[in-house]
């Protein structure tokens, strides 16, 4: 199976258990699917081998619309999606790199990391977009096993925020947000920075994350923080929707 794959399956599956979303494997995929909040990040499959069972996962899913990824030795399964009236999305880029520190960029902006859940909750919502009522979903991954979550702070005011899976000697870096009035003040770079810093702490190895991939008009300061934290683009993945 993919590394990078696999390391990303490990850290989706233990954030969708921690919020109340639900979680198994099936079809040859890892499927994911949460009831409020229609993300694709909560409502996708990941295949983890070689064949896949579409029915299966369309099954699954149960009407929820969906996404199936489909990284370049799978581009097969696409013919398939067509025919199911899947439709193709941005795709994603999908990152690696090893545990050495990174450079350091210049901030104000200090870092530490999280024991206290509301500012972590609090700058993932804001930075997405996404309602207060989304907060507890966050806030579970304070704390949670094997976990590390941290917070740059701007004096007292929570300003940036990510978050770090362990899976062996792997590690998934992700949930990176800003909030909109500290944006362009460093926060994920230095963010970034810390968690691969813990990452190296911890034994971990390899280190993976993901964004959308480069579009013309679109803006792209997520991709260009993670290629200055020492990623290297590793594939571009597809990213199929359903029609329900």
């Amino acid at each position: 199976m993919n590394p990078l794959e696999r390391v990303e399956a490990a850290a989706t599956a233990s954030f969708v258990r921690l919020c109340g979303g639900r979680t198994t494997e099936v079809g040859g995929a890892r499927c994911f699917a949460h009831p409020t909040i229609p993300a694709t990040e909560l409502n996708r499959a990941i295949p983890l081998s070689r064949e896949v069972d579409l029915d299966a996962i369309a099954a699954w899913f149960d009407g929820v619309s969906h996404v199936v990824a489909v990284v370049p030795e799978q581009r097969s399964l696409e013919d398939a999606l067509v025919a199911r009236r899947y439709e193709p999305v941005r795709s994603w880029m999908k990152f690696e790199r090893g545990v050495e520190a990174t450079a350091v960029h210049e901030t104000d902006l200090t870092v530490r990391e999280a024991t206290d859940p509301e500012p972590f909750a609090l700058v993932t919502c804001e930075g997405y977009g996404l309602p207060d009522a989304a907060r507890p979903v966050f806030a579970a991954l304070v704390g949670a096993p094997d976990w590390h979550c941290f917070v740059a702070w701007a004096g007292d005011e929570p300003a940036g925020a990510g978050a770090l899976h362990l899976d062996g000697e792997a590690a998934w870096l992700g949930v990176g947000a800003t909030r909109p009035q500290f944006r362009r003040r460093g926060a994920q770079a230095a963010v970034l920075a810390a968690r691969i810093d813990a990452a190296r702490a911890a034994g971990a190895t390899m280190l993976a994350t993901e964004t959308g991939e480069r579009v013309p008009d679109q803006p792209s300061t997520s991709y260009r923080n993670i290629l200055r934290a020492g990623f290297r683009e590793a594939y571009v993945r597809a990213n199929w929707r359903s029609p329900t």
